[in-house]
């Protein structure tokens, strides 16, 4: 396999693949790491490796004695890393400044020198050299026939990389695993999860930065017929995240199965103008046959761009829906920051992790009436961030229970949530919870409109 680290352009990793090609070596069976470093690490490393003190361009440090040529993966048993089966060929090392400043003396592009320099540090890994005028002709005429395959001419140019970035919506019935999902996607903790439905009331975005990509998922409450105004702005979210996306992922719950609200969802979907995927969940749970089941229903759609079977708690192909979703993104810039992953602040995540931890651990019929609402979120002189909360329930009998017994319940929601929150933020917090009572709170327009449920907000 091919490893590179901070390299800055494609063409190193086009000419070493290209360099693999015309020595017949699949990719899997070698593994050979390119690091692109500064001057002064390049001369550190000649003066403890080679006890040599000067700047060269590239370094290369073979991990064979010696390549037999035809390459066979079994003709070295004791340099094969166990885990890959890859046989290890060594380490390239290019000198950023060095490069740049020789690309500019040939005249000729720097993407050119960092590939021509890292087919030179990959021909020695091999066993050529240029000990002698033969040697040194023999690696030369390689090394052109290797750069002329990859088409890295004199006057190669990079191409301009193409960014690809847009909305894509995940919907699906309540508890089927959206919020695990768009997690998974993102790799950050963007929604809350619960095994208790409807857990997600606001539409949130989670945004996923690649090289050239920006996919911004937009995870939405699960789909379900609202029976009071919280359940109409639930409902609003929903409706809203389908408008202006470039894709829309269904997700299916793998356990549950697929029923006809399901069915009716999907076709209703794919006779938009919004390209549509299926993503069937939680195939970790469930036996091959009932996903098998599923899959030959949405065989029946003949609009879906794809199916991916995933399971978000594992994050197994989740890179596969990864690609299937960037595939439908337009050329564009990045619209937002590559360092954030979320549209939303700090104070709400904070809200929603607290009400995370009262739904895992309270009784199945209280967290329906839950909210949390933050009274203070400011840091201390110190640097501690003070984090003070209001959890609401609509039932006086409710709050006992969400105090527990001497405070012990909402004590350890508390703790819970301030070990999240401090992983979220890097930083110490005091958090102090209070539970108050509002009788029937969510279908107070006042109270939705305080908790952030504003049926006028744009969503």
């Amino acid at each position: 396999m091919l490893e590179f680290y901070d390299i800055p352009y494609k063409s190193v990793e086009k000419v070493l693949s290209e360099a693999l090609t015309y020595f017949h070596i699949p990719v899997s069976d070698v593994s050979v790491e390119t690091a692109v470093v500064s001057d002064a690490d390049i001369r550190e490393l000649n003066r403890t490796r080679r006890d040599v003190d000067s700047v060269t361009d590239v370094l290369s440090f073979p991990s064979l004695e010696k390549v037999v040529l035809p390459f066979s993966r079994g003709d070295y048993p004791l340099d094969t890393d166990p885990e890959t089966g890859a046989v290890m060929l060594g380490e390239i090392y290019i000198a950023r400044g060095r490069a740049e400043e020789q690309a500019a003396a040939y005249n000729h592009s720097p993407a050119r020198e960092f590939a021509f320099l890292a087919l030179h540090g990959f021909l020695h890994l091999m066993g050529f050299d240029h000990m002698d005028d033969g040697m040194r002709a023999e690696m030369e005429k390689v090394q052109d026939e290797i750069l002329l395959k990859a088409g890295i001419t004199r006057d190669y140019e990079e191409p301009e990389p193409v960014t690809r970035t847009g909305f894509a919506a995940i919907l699906g019935r309540p508890n089927a695993g959206k919020s695990t999902l768009i997690n998974a996607l993102v790799g950050e903790k963007v929604a809350i999860v619960s095994w208790k439905p409807q857990t997600t009331r606001n539409k949130i975005l989670g945004i996923l930065n690649r090289e050239g990509l920006q996919i911004v998922f937009v995870d939405t409450p699960g789909i379900h017929k609202p029976r009071n105004k919280l359940g109409d702005y639930m409902m609003r979210a929903v409706k809203s995240a389908t408008d202006g996306v470039d894709a829309v992922i269904y997700v299916i719950d793998g356990e549950k199965g697929m029923d006809e609200n399901d069915s009716e969802r999907i076709r209703a979907l794919c006779a938009g103008k919004t390209p549509v995927i299926a993503a069937v969940n939680k195939i970790d749970r469930v036996q091959k046959e009932k996903i098998a089941e599923i899959l030959l229903k949405l065989n029946e759609f003949k609009n879906l761009h794809a199916v991916v079977p995933v399971s978000a708690l594992k994050g197994k192909n989740t890179d596969v829906l990864e690609r299937e979703t960037a595939a439908l993104m337009p050329e564009g810039v990045k619209l937002y920051p590559e360092d954030e992953y979320t549209d939303r602040t700090m104070r709400f995540m904070a809200s929603e992790v607290i009400r995370e931890k009262a739904l895992r651990l309270l009784d199945q019929e209280i967290p329906y009436g839950i909210a949390v609402s933050i009274n203070k979120y400011e840091y201390r002189p110190s640097g501690v961030l003070e984090i003070d909360a209001d959890v609401i329930c609509q039932k006086t009998a409710h709050k006992p229970i969400i105090l527990g017994k001497n405070g012990a319940m909402i004590k350890k929601i508390a703790e819970y949530a301030r070990e999240d929150l401090e992983r979220m933020t890097g930083d110490r917090i005091l958090l102090t919870l209070w539970v108050r009572v509002k009788a029937d709170w969510r279908d107070d327009e006042v109270m939705l409109n305080n908790l952030g449920y504003d049926k006028n907000k744009d969503i």
